[in-house]
Protein backbone atom coordinates (compact mmCIF):
# COMPACT_ATOMS: atom_id res chain seq x y z
CA UNK A 1 0.00 0.00 0.00
CA UNK A 2 2.84 2.04 0.92
CA UNK A 3 4.66 1.61 -2.30
CA UNK A 4 1.39 2.16 -4.29
CA UNK A 5 0.60 5.61 -2.39
CA UNK A 6 3.99 6.59 -3.28
CA UNK A 7 3.65 5.84 -6.97
CA UNK A 8 0.18 7.86 -7.43
CA UNK A 9 1.87 10.80 -5.88
CA UNK A 10 4.63 10.57 -8.26
CA UNK A 11 2.40 9.93 -10.90
CA UNK A 12 0.42 12.94 -10.29
CA UNK A 13 3.75 15.30 -9.66
CA UNK A 14 4.45 14.68 -13.34
CA UNK A 15 1.12 15.25 -14.86
CA UNK A 16 1.40 18.66 -12.71
CA UNK A 17 4.76 19.56 -14.32
CA UNK A 18 3.93 18.34 -17.79
CA UNK A 19 0.45 20.43 -17.93
CA UNK A 20 1.38 22.95 -15.56
CA UNK A 21 4.95 23.71 -16.60
CA UNK A 22 5.94 25.85 -20.17
CA UNK A 23 6.98 23.69 -22.89
CA UNK A 24 10.31 23.85 -22.21
CA UNK A 25 9.90 20.72 -20.37
CA UNK A 26 9.09 18.78 -23.20
CA UNK A 27 11.96 20.20 -25.27
CA UNK A 28 14.29 17.65 -25.84
CA UNK A 29 16.97 19.53 -27.89
CA UNK A 30 17.64 21.66 -24.58
CA UNK A 31 20.73 19.67 -23.37
CA UNK A 32 21.10 21.00 -19.44
CA UNK A 33 24.48 19.63 -19.56
CA UNK A 34 25.35 21.29 -22.79
CA UNK A 35 24.49 24.81 -22.17
CA UNK A 36 24.06 26.76 -25.70
CA UNK A 37 25.58 29.83 -23.52
CA UNK A 38 29.08 29.37 -22.20
CA UNK A 39 28.84 30.39 -18.43
CA UNK A 40 30.89 33.69 -17.87
CA UNK A 41 32.83 32.43 -14.86
CA UNK A 42 34.17 29.45 -16.58
CA UNK A 43 35.06 32.02 -19.80
CA UNK A 44 37.25 34.12 -17.66
CA UNK A 45 40.14 31.78 -16.43
CA UNK A 46 40.96 30.49 -20.41
CA UNK A 47 41.15 33.99 -21.64
CA UNK A 48 43.55 34.90 -18.74
CA UNK A 49 45.63 31.91 -19.70
CA UNK A 50 45.72 32.36 -22.89
CA UNK A 51 46.70 35.95 -22.92
CA UNK A 52 49.48 34.78 -20.66
CA UNK A 53 50.82 32.15 -22.37
CA UNK A 54 50.59 33.74 -26.09
CA UNK A 55 52.79 36.69 -24.57
CA UNK A 56 55.35 34.62 -22.96
CA UNK A 57 58.72 33.51 -23.53
CA UNK A 58 57.53 29.93 -24.67
CA UNK A 59 58.70 28.91 -27.85
CA UNK A 60 57.98 31.34 -30.93
CA UNK A 61 55.79 33.35 -28.71
CA UNK A 62 55.74 36.80 -28.70
CA UNK A 63 57.54 37.31 -26.02
CA UNK A 64 60.13 35.02 -27.61
CA UNK A 65 60.49 36.68 -30.52
CA UNK A 66 60.26 40.07 -28.74
CA UNK A 67 62.98 39.36 -26.11
CA UNK A 68 65.06 38.12 -29.15
CA UNK A 69 64.84 41.56 -30.66
CA UNK A 70 65.46 43.19 -27.23
CA UNK A 71 68.58 40.73 -26.96
CA UNK A 72 68.14 38.79 -24.10
CA UNK A 73 67.52 35.98 -26.06
CA UNK A 74 69.56 34.32 -29.16
CA UNK A 75 67.99 32.26 -31.35
CA UNK A 76 68.26 29.90 -34.41
CA UNK A 77 65.07 30.39 -35.86
CA UNK A 78 64.56 32.19 -39.10
CA UNK A 79 64.28 35.44 -36.57
CA UNK A 80 67.97 35.69 -35.50
CA UNK A 81 69.67 37.93 -37.60
CA UNK A 82 66.38 40.12 -37.82
CA UNK A 83 64.63 37.55 -40.30
CA UNK A 84 61.49 37.96 -39.15
CA UNK A 85 59.12 35.97 -41.63
CA UNK A 86 55.30 36.96 -42.02
CA UNK A 87 54.77 33.85 -40.82
CA UNK A 88 57.04 33.35 -37.95
CA UNK A 89 54.40 35.26 -35.58
CA UNK A 90 50.81 33.90 -37.51
CA UNK A 91 49.77 31.63 -35.13
CA UNK A 92 49.67 34.39 -32.37
CA UNK A 93 48.10 36.92 -34.49
CA UNK A 94 45.36 34.19 -35.53
CA UNK A 95 44.98 32.65 -31.99
CA UNK A 96 44.70 36.37 -30.01
CA UNK A 97 41.68 36.94 -32.37
CA UNK A 98 39.83 33.78 -32.29
CA UNK A 99 40.82 32.91 -28.57
CA UNK A 100 41.11 35.47 -26.04
CA UNK A 101 39.53 38.48 -28.02
CA UNK A 102 36.86 36.63 -29.06
CA UNK A 103 35.68 35.36 -25.79
CA UNK A 104 36.12 38.65 -24.47
CA UNK A 105 33.34 39.97 -26.85
CA UNK A 106 31.31 37.40 -25.38
CA UNK A 107 31.96 38.02 -22.09
CA UNK A 108 31.06 41.97 -22.50
CA UNK A 109 27.97 40.74 -24.47
CA UNK A 110 26.71 38.22 -21.86
CA UNK A 111 27.70 40.14 -18.74
CA UNK A 112 26.37 42.94 -20.30
CA UNK A 113 22.73 41.30 -20.78
CA UNK A 114 22.75 39.51 -17.18
CA UNK A 115 24.08 42.98 -15.14
CA UNK A 116 27.19 41.25 -14.22
CA UNK A 117 28.99 44.22 -14.69
CA UNK A 118 32.21 43.54 -12.57
CA UNK A 119 33.01 40.79 -15.62
CA UNK A 120 32.26 43.64 -18.38
CA UNK A 121 34.65 45.88 -16.20
CA UNK A 122 37.40 43.01 -15.96
CA UNK A 123 36.90 42.04 -19.68
CA UNK A 124 37.02 45.66 -21.12
CA UNK A 125 40.72 46.18 -19.31
CA UNK A 126 41.77 42.52 -20.26
CA UNK A 127 40.38 43.29 -23.82
CA UNK A 128 42.45 46.93 -23.73
CA UNK A 129 45.35 45.01 -22.98
CA UNK A 130 45.51 42.58 -25.64
CA UNK A 131 44.86 44.95 -28.87
CA UNK A 132 47.36 47.46 -27.23
CA UNK A 133 49.82 44.81 -27.07
CA UNK A 134 49.37 43.60 -30.79
CA UNK A 135 49.32 47.32 -31.84
CA UNK A 136 52.45 47.61 -30.52
CA UNK A 137 53.68 44.91 -32.19
CA UNK A 138 52.14 44.96 -35.50
CA UNK A 139 51.11 48.26 -35.62
CA UNK A 140 48.01 48.80 -37.95
CA UNK A 141 45.38 45.82 -37.20
CA UNK A 142 41.86 44.91 -37.51
CA UNK A 143 39.88 46.53 -35.00
CA UNK A 144 36.78 48.32 -35.51
CA UNK A 145 35.20 45.57 -37.45
CA UNK A 146 36.63 42.32 -35.60
CA UNK A 147 33.90 39.90 -34.35
CA UNK A 148 31.03 41.39 -36.44
CA UNK A 149 29.60 38.79 -37.72
CA UNK A 150 28.42 40.29 -41.01
CA UNK A 151 31.58 40.99 -41.85
CA UNK A 152 34.42 38.55 -43.26
CA UNK A 153 36.88 41.21 -44.05
CA UNK A 154 37.31 43.30 -41.53
CA UNK A 155 39.45 46.50 -42.26
CA UNK A 156 42.52 47.27 -40.76
CA UNK A 157 42.69 50.48 -38.83
CA UNK A 158 45.25 52.96 -38.15
CA UNK A 159 47.40 52.64 -34.88
CA UNK A 160 46.80 56.25 -34.09
CA UNK A 161 43.26 55.67 -34.06
CA UNK A 162 42.70 52.21 -32.18
CA UNK A 163 44.76 54.20 -29.41
CA UNK A 164 42.57 56.75 -28.15
CA UNK A 165 39.81 54.00 -28.18
CA UNK A 166 42.05 51.65 -25.65
CA UNK A 167 42.01 54.41 -23.18
CA UNK A 168 38.17 54.97 -24.00
CA UNK A 169 37.24 51.30 -23.58
CA UNK A 170 39.94 51.16 -20.21
CA UNK A 171 37.60 54.17 -18.70
CA UNK A 172 34.69 52.14 -19.57
CA UNK A 173 35.68 49.11 -17.90
CA UNK A 174 36.48 51.22 -14.81
CA UNK A 175 32.82 52.93 -15.11
CA UNK A 176 31.65 48.91 -14.93
CA UNK A 177 33.47 47.83 -11.74
CA UNK A 178 32.21 51.03 -10.23
CA UNK A 179 28.42 50.31 -11.31
CA UNK A 180 26.85 50.53 -8.17
CA UNK A 181 23.33 50.54 -10.05
CA UNK A 182 24.25 47.05 -11.01
CA UNK A 183 22.86 43.97 -8.89
CA UNK A 184 26.51 41.87 -9.77
CA UNK A 185 24.62 39.35 -8.44
CA UNK A 186 27.07 36.90 -10.11
CA UNK A 187 30.58 38.67 -9.21
CA UNK A 188 34.31 37.05 -10.12
CA UNK A 189 36.44 35.45 -7.52
CA UNK A 190 38.50 32.00 -8.05
CA UNK A 191 37.45 32.34 -11.39
CA UNK A 192 39.56 35.92 -11.55
CA UNK A 193 43.45 34.13 -11.53
CA UNK A 194 44.63 37.55 -11.31
CA UNK A 195 42.95 39.56 -8.45
CA UNK A 196 40.78 36.99 -7.25
CA UNK A 197 37.59 39.41 -8.00
CA UNK A 198 38.80 42.98 -6.20
CA UNK A 199 37.85 45.98 -8.05
CA UNK A 200 39.98 47.45 -6.24
CA UNK A 201 43.01 46.30 -7.18
CA UNK A 202 41.56 46.02 -11.53
CA UNK A 203 41.33 49.67 -11.36
CA UNK A 204 44.46 50.31 -9.82
CA UNK A 205 46.11 47.98 -12.63
CA UNK A 206 43.49 49.97 -15.20
CA UNK A 207 45.04 53.38 -13.97
CA UNK A 208 48.46 52.42 -14.66
CA UNK A 209 47.62 50.86 -18.14
CA UNK A 210 46.30 54.23 -18.67
CA UNK A 211 49.29 55.63 -17.15
CA UNK A 212 51.68 53.24 -19.46
CA UNK A 213 49.96 53.95 -22.88
CA UNK A 214 50.05 57.69 -22.41
CA UNK A 215 53.57 57.43 -21.29
CA UNK A 216 54.36 55.39 -24.75
CA UNK A 217 52.77 58.23 -27.36
CA UNK A 218 54.78 61.32 -25.47
CA UNK A 219 55.91 62.35 -28.18
CA UNK A 220 53.24 61.95 -30.61
CA UNK A 221 50.41 64.33 -31.02
CA UNK A 222 48.11 62.00 -28.37
CA UNK A 223 50.21 63.01 -25.34
CA UNK A 224 48.49 64.61 -22.79
CA UNK A 225 50.40 65.70 -19.87
CA UNK A 226 47.45 66.61 -17.81
CA UNK A 227 45.56 63.33 -18.00
CA UNK A 228 49.37 61.69 -16.92
CA UNK A 229 49.35 64.28 -13.69
CA UNK A 230 45.36 63.01 -13.08
CA UNK A 231 46.64 59.37 -13.01
CA UNK A 232 49.98 60.03 -11.03
CA UNK A 233 47.58 61.81 -8.46
CA UNK A 234 45.35 58.80 -8.41
CA UNK A 235 45.00 55.22 -7.61
CA UNK A 236 47.85 53.01 -9.00
CA UNK A 237 49.68 49.54 -8.78
CA UNK A 238 51.14 49.63 -5.51
CA UNK A 239 53.81 47.12 -4.09
CA UNK A 240 52.49 43.68 -4.04
CA UNK A 241 49.38 44.35 -6.33
CA UNK A 242 51.34 43.80 -9.89
CA UNK A 243 49.41 42.73 -12.96
CA UNK A 244 49.84 39.00 -13.19
CA UNK A 245 49.14 35.34 -13.76
CA UNK A 246 50.17 32.82 -12.43
CA UNK A 247 50.89 29.61 -14.33
CA UNK A 248 50.35 26.12 -12.60
CA UNK A 249 52.76 23.15 -11.90
CA UNK A 250 51.10 20.12 -13.89
CA UNK A 251 52.09 19.13 -17.14
CA UNK A 252 48.97 16.93 -17.99
CA UNK A 253 46.88 19.18 -18.64
CA UNK A 254 49.76 21.15 -19.22
CA UNK A 255 49.37 24.44 -17.19
CA UNK A 256 53.02 25.35 -16.24
CA UNK A 257 54.89 28.90 -17.61
CA UNK A 258 55.47 27.70 -21.51
CA UNK A 259 59.17 29.65 -20.88
CA UNK A 260 60.03 26.59 -18.61
CA UNK A 261 57.70 23.95 -19.91
CA UNK A 262 59.07 23.82 -23.71
CA UNK A 263 62.79 24.14 -22.60
CA UNK A 264 62.88 21.97 -19.50
CA UNK A 265 60.74 19.10 -21.10
CA UNK A 266 62.27 19.18 -24.35
CA UNK A 267 64.62 17.18 -25.74
CA UNK A 268 66.37 20.41 -27.13
CA UNK A 269 66.97 23.92 -26.50
CA UNK A 270 65.33 26.86 -28.28
CA UNK A 271 65.68 29.49 -26.06
CA UNK A 272 69.36 30.39 -25.63
CA UNK A 273 70.42 33.66 -23.58
CA UNK A 274 72.16 36.47 -25.20
CA UNK A 275 75.62 37.17 -24.13
CA UNK A 276 75.10 41.12 -24.51
CA UNK A 277 72.69 40.72 -21.57
CA UNK A 278 74.88 38.20 -19.41
CA UNK A 279 77.42 40.74 -19.87
CA UNK A 280 75.73 43.32 -18.52
CA UNK A 281 74.82 41.99 -15.67
CA UNK A 282 78.26 40.19 -15.32
CA UNK A 283 79.61 44.20 -15.12
CA UNK A 284 81.50 43.39 -18.06
CA UNK A 285 79.95 45.69 -20.48
CA UNK A 286 82.86 48.94 -20.32
CA UNK A 287 79.62 51.56 -20.92
CA UNK A 288 77.37 50.87 -18.49
CA UNK A 289 77.33 49.37 -14.91
CA UNK A 290 80.72 48.11 -15.45
CA UNK A 291 82.26 46.38 -12.69
CA UNK A 292 78.90 45.63 -10.62
CA UNK A 293 77.66 42.02 -11.15
CA UNK A 294 74.25 41.84 -10.57
CA UNK A 295 72.82 39.44 -8.03
CA UNK A 296 69.69 38.61 -10.37
CA UNK A 297 71.37 36.74 -12.48
CA UNK A 298 71.36 33.07 -10.82
CA UNK A 299 67.51 33.73 -10.31
CA UNK A 300 67.42 34.60 -14.48
CA UNK A 301 69.57 32.07 -16.09
CA UNK A 302 70.54 28.26 -14.78
CA UNK A 303 73.62 26.55 -15.70
CA UNK A 304 74.46 23.36 -16.38
CA UNK A 305 78.13 23.26 -17.58
CA UNK A 306 79.78 22.89 -14.70
CA UNK A 307 83.39 21.09 -15.71
CA UNK A 308 83.07 20.18 -20.10
CA UNK A 309 80.82 20.79 -22.17
CA UNK A 310 79.60 18.29 -24.93
CA UNK A 311 80.76 20.15 -28.10
CA UNK A 312 83.07 22.61 -28.35
CA UNK A 313 81.02 26.03 -27.80
CA UNK A 314 80.93 29.76 -29.62
CA UNK A 315 80.39 31.40 -26.27
CA UNK A 316 81.55 30.19 -22.90
CA UNK A 317 81.93 32.61 -20.10
CA UNK A 318 82.97 30.18 -16.75
CA UNK A 319 79.97 28.30 -16.34
CA UNK A 320 77.84 30.50 -18.99
CA UNK A 321 77.07 28.75 -22.23
CA UNK A 322 75.29 30.20 -25.38
CA UNK A 323 75.45 31.36 -28.91
CA UNK A 324 75.88 34.61 -30.50
CA UNK A 325 72.41 36.30 -31.99
CA UNK A 326 73.87 36.45 -35.95
CA UNK A 327 76.72 34.16 -35.04
CA UNK A 328 78.55 32.64 -38.07
CA UNK A 329 81.39 31.12 -36.22
CA UNK A 330 82.28 27.47 -36.86
CA UNK A 331 80.36 26.28 -33.29
CA UNK A 332 77.52 28.02 -33.67
CA UNK A 333 75.19 25.25 -34.64
CA UNK A 334 76.80 22.25 -32.42
CA UNK A 335 74.48 20.29 -30.05
CA UNK A 336 74.26 21.45 -26.69
CA UNK A 337 70.76 19.90 -24.85
CA UNK A 338 73.20 18.90 -21.60
CA UNK A 339 75.45 22.21 -22.06
CA UNK A 340 73.62 25.22 -22.98
CA UNK A 341 72.32 27.53 -20.02
CA UNK A 342 68.61 27.55 -19.91
CA UNK A 343 66.13 30.50 -18.59
CA UNK A 344 65.53 30.38 -14.38
CA UNK A 345 63.39 31.11 -12.01
CA UNK A 346 62.26 34.73 -12.77
CA UNK A 347 60.80 34.83 -15.38
CA UNK A 348 59.65 30.95 -16.00
CA UNK A 349 59.44 29.20 -12.60
CA UNK A 350 63.02 27.05 -14.12
CA UNK A 351 65.51 26.40 -11.71
CA UNK A 352 67.00 28.66 -9.45
CA UNK A 353 71.40 28.24 -9.92
CA UNK A 354 72.79 27.29 -6.85
CA UNK A 355 76.32 26.90 -8.09
CA UNK A 356 75.94 23.29 -8.00
CA UNK A 357 73.81 21.96 -10.61
CA UNK A 358 72.17 18.77 -10.86
CA UNK A 359 73.48 17.80 -14.63
CA UNK A 360 70.91 17.85 -17.53
CA UNK A 361 67.76 19.95 -16.91
CA UNK A 362 64.45 18.29 -17.04
CA UNK A 363 61.01 19.43 -16.36
CA UNK A 364 61.29 17.19 -12.83
CA UNK A 365 64.08 19.87 -11.78
CA UNK A 366 62.12 23.32 -11.72
CA UNK A 367 57.63 23.97 -10.94
CA UNK A 368 57.19 25.95 -13.78
CA UNK A 369 54.68 27.92 -12.00
CA UNK A 370 56.04 31.77 -11.75
CA UNK A 371 53.83 34.69 -13.51
CA UNK A 372 53.47 36.28 -16.79
CA UNK A 373 53.94 39.90 -15.72
CA UNK A 374 51.53 41.91 -17.54
CA UNK A 375 52.26 45.28 -15.49
CA UNK A 376 54.11 45.55 -12.02
CA UNK A 377 54.87 47.71 -9.47
CA UNK A 378 58.40 48.23 -10.62
CA UNK A 379 57.31 48.78 -14.36
CA UNK A 380 55.20 52.24 -12.46
CA UNK A 381 58.01 53.52 -11.02
CA UNK A 382 60.42 53.22 -14.18
CA UNK A 383 57.59 55.15 -16.16
CA UNK A 384 57.46 57.32 -13.60
CA UNK A 385 61.54 58.14 -13.61
CA UNK A 386 61.02 58.14 -17.47
CA UNK A 387 58.39 60.72 -17.21
CA UNK A 388 60.91 62.73 -14.33
CA UNK A 389 63.51 62.42 -16.45
CA UNK A 390 62.13 63.53 -20.41
CA UNK A 391 58.80 65.18 -19.73
CA UNK A 392 59.99 67.13 -16.54
CA UNK A 393 56.93 65.43 -14.64
CA UNK A 394 57.56 65.16 -10.74
CA UNK A 395 61.10 66.01 -11.91
CA UNK A 396 62.44 66.54 -8.14
CA UNK A 397 61.54 62.89 -7.67
CA UNK A 398 63.53 61.20 -10.58
CA UNK A 399 66.25 60.02 -8.58
CA UNK A 400 63.96 58.32 -5.57
CA UNK A 401 61.73 57.11 -8.31
CA UNK A 402 64.88 55.01 -10.18
CA UNK A 403 66.22 53.83 -7.00
CA UNK A 404 62.55 52.73 -5.89
CA UNK A 405 62.15 51.01 -9.44
CA UNK A 406 65.79 49.04 -9.19
CA UNK A 407 64.92 47.95 -5.46
CA UNK A 408 60.78 47.08 -6.56
CA UNK A 409 62.72 44.60 -9.11
CA UNK A 410 64.53 42.85 -6.71
CA UNK A 411 61.22 43.08 -4.10
CA UNK A 412 59.32 41.59 -6.82
CA UNK A 413 61.53 38.28 -7.39
CA UNK A 414 61.02 38.02 -3.16
CA UNK A 415 57.02 38.15 -4.00
CA UNK A 416 57.05 35.60 -6.56
CA UNK A 417 59.14 33.27 -4.39
CA UNK A 418 56.31 33.25 -1.90
CA UNK A 419 53.36 33.27 -4.08
CA UNK A 420 55.53 30.27 -6.12
CA UNK A 421 55.86 28.01 -2.76
CA UNK A 422 59.28 27.53 -4.66
CA UNK A 423 62.30 26.63 -2.58
CA UNK A 424 64.66 29.15 -3.18
CA UNK A 425 66.82 31.90 -1.31
CA UNK A 426 65.10 35.43 -0.99
CA UNK A 427 67.61 37.57 -2.69
CA UNK A 428 68.93 41.28 -1.06
CA UNK A 429 69.86 43.81 -3.57
CA UNK A 430 70.85 46.39 -1.12
CA UNK A 431 75.10 46.13 -2.08
CA UNK A 432 73.96 46.26 -5.80
CA UNK A 433 71.18 49.17 -5.53
CA UNK A 434 73.92 51.05 -3.75
CA UNK A 435 76.22 50.81 -6.58
CA UNK A 436 74.55 51.49 -9.09
CA UNK A 437 73.29 54.82 -7.30
CA UNK A 438 76.51 55.83 -7.07
CA UNK A 439 76.69 55.15 -11.27
CA UNK A 440 73.66 57.48 -11.40
CA UNK A 441 75.03 60.04 -9.24
CA UNK A 442 78.16 60.78 -11.40
CA UNK A 443 76.19 60.36 -15.18
CA UNK A 444 74.72 63.26 -17.25
CA UNK A 445 70.95 63.53 -17.70
CA UNK A 446 71.27 61.32 -20.57
CA UNK A 447 73.37 58.79 -18.98
CA UNK A 448 70.86 58.72 -16.06
CA UNK A 449 68.18 58.14 -18.45
CA UNK A 450 69.83 55.38 -20.13
CA UNK A 451 70.28 53.61 -17.33
CA UNK A 452 66.68 54.42 -16.29
CA UNK A 453 65.68 52.40 -19.60
CA UNK A 454 68.59 49.92 -18.79
CA UNK A 455 67.03 48.83 -14.88
CA UNK A 456 63.40 48.79 -16.37
CA UNK A 457 65.01 46.09 -19.41
CA UNK A 458 67.00 44.19 -17.03
CA UNK A 459 63.60 43.72 -14.90
CA UNK A 460 61.30 43.60 -17.90
CA UNK A 461 62.79 39.75 -18.96
CA UNK A 462 60.36 37.29 -19.49
CA UNK A 463 57.57 40.54 -20.53
CA UNK A 464 59.72 41.48 -23.76
CA UNK A 465 57.02 42.93 -26.01
CA UNK A 466 57.34 46.13 -23.67
CA UNK A 467 60.88 46.26 -23.37
CA UNK A 468 60.61 45.94 -27.41
CA UNK A 469 58.24 48.93 -27.50
CA UNK A 470 60.71 50.79 -25.25
CA UNK A 471 63.72 49.89 -27.42
CA UNK A 472 61.87 51.73 -30.14
CA UNK A 473 60.57 54.69 -28.47
CA UNK A 474 63.56 55.39 -27.06
CA UNK A 475 66.57 54.02 -28.13
CA UNK A 476 67.69 52.74 -25.23
CA UNK A 477 69.03 50.49 -23.47
CA UNK A 478 71.83 50.20 -26.10
CA UNK A 479 71.68 47.00 -27.95
CA UNK A 480 74.02 44.39 -28.81
CA UNK A 481 74.76 45.38 -32.43
CA UNK A 482 75.58 42.21 -35.14
CA UNK A 483 76.41 45.17 -38.05
CA UNK A 484 79.06 46.73 -36.06
CA UNK A 485 82.79 46.43 -35.46
CA UNK A 486 82.35 47.68 -31.98
CA UNK A 487 78.86 45.73 -30.79
CA UNK A 488 80.93 42.23 -31.50
CA UNK A 489 81.73 40.26 -28.46
CA UNK A 490 84.60 38.41 -28.15
CA UNK A 491 84.44 35.00 -29.66
CA UNK A 492 84.63 31.82 -27.62
CA UNK A 493 87.64 30.15 -26.03
CA UNK A 494 88.84 28.90 -29.13
CA UNK A 495 88.69 32.26 -31.07
CA UNK A 496 85.46 30.76 -33.21
CA UNK A 497 82.78 33.58 -32.46
CA UNK A 498 81.30 35.26 -35.19
CA UNK A 499 82.91 37.41 -37.72
CA UNK A 500 81.83 41.31 -37.69
CA UNK A 501 79.30 43.39 -40.16
CA UNK A 502 77.81 39.67 -41.31
CA UNK A 503 74.29 40.59 -40.30
CA UNK A 504 73.06 43.33 -42.99
CA UNK A 505 69.80 43.66 -42.19
CA UNK A 506 68.08 46.82 -40.48
CA UNK A 507 65.83 46.71 -37.33
CA UNK A 508 62.49 45.51 -37.90
CA UNK A 509 60.16 48.67 -36.64
CA UNK A 510 56.90 46.16 -36.35
CA UNK A 511 56.32 42.84 -37.25
CA UNK A 512 55.12 41.79 -41.07
CA UNK A 513 51.32 40.75 -41.16
CA UNK A 514 51.09 37.25 -41.42
CA UNK A 515 50.26 35.94 -45.11
CA UNK A 516 47.15 34.01 -44.21
CA UNK A 517 45.63 37.44 -43.29
CA UNK A 518 47.15 39.61 -46.38
CA UNK A 519 45.50 36.27 -48.84
CA UNK A 520 42.00 36.05 -47.13
CA UNK A 521 41.25 39.19 -46.22
CA UNK A 522 40.04 41.70 -49.01
CA UNK A 523 40.30 45.05 -46.87
CA UNK A 524 44.10 43.85 -46.19
CA UNK A 525 47.04 46.25 -47.45
CA UNK A 526 50.20 45.07 -49.01
CA UNK A 527 52.93 44.07 -47.18
CA UNK A 528 54.57 46.48 -44.92
CA UNK A 529 58.50 46.90 -44.84
CA UNK A 530 59.79 46.28 -41.43
CA UNK A 531 62.53 48.14 -41.59
CA UNK A 532 60.64 51.59 -41.99
CA UNK A 533 57.15 50.99 -41.06
CA UNK A 534 57.29 51.84 -37.78
CA UNK A 535 54.44 52.04 -34.90
CA UNK A 536 53.03 55.59 -34.80
CA UNK A 537 54.60 56.77 -31.03
CA UNK A 538 58.04 55.56 -32.39
CA UNK A 539 59.00 59.16 -33.58
CA UNK A 540 62.40 58.48 -33.35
Amino acid sequence: MRNMKYKILVLLTVIALLTGCSKEWLDINNDPNQPDKPYINLLLPGIQYDIADYLSTGYMNLGYITGTYVHQISSRESIDQYGIAADDAEGYWELLYSRPLTDLDLLIEQGTENDYMKYVGIAKVLKAYVFSQMVDVWGNIPYSEVNNIDIIAPVFDADEVIYPQLLTMIDEGIAAMQNTASENIFEPGADDMIYGGDMSLWIKAANTLKLKLYNQVRLSSMWNAAAVNTLLAGDLIESGEDFMFYFGVTNNPENRNPGMADEYSGSQISTYISPWFYEILNGENPDIFNGTVDPRIPYYFCNQHRSETENPPEYMNGDFVSIYFGGTGINGDHAGRSTFTMIGFYPAGGRYDDGVGVGTLGGDHALGNAPMRFLTYADRLFIEAELASEEGINAANERTLYEDGVTASFDLINQIIVGTGDAVPNIDGTAYIASVMVEYDAATAEEQFEMIMTQKWIQSWGANVDSYTDYRRTAYPVMFDPNSNGGVQDGGPDGSGPTPTQVSRGYPLSFPWPNSELDLNANAPDQKVITAANVFWDIN
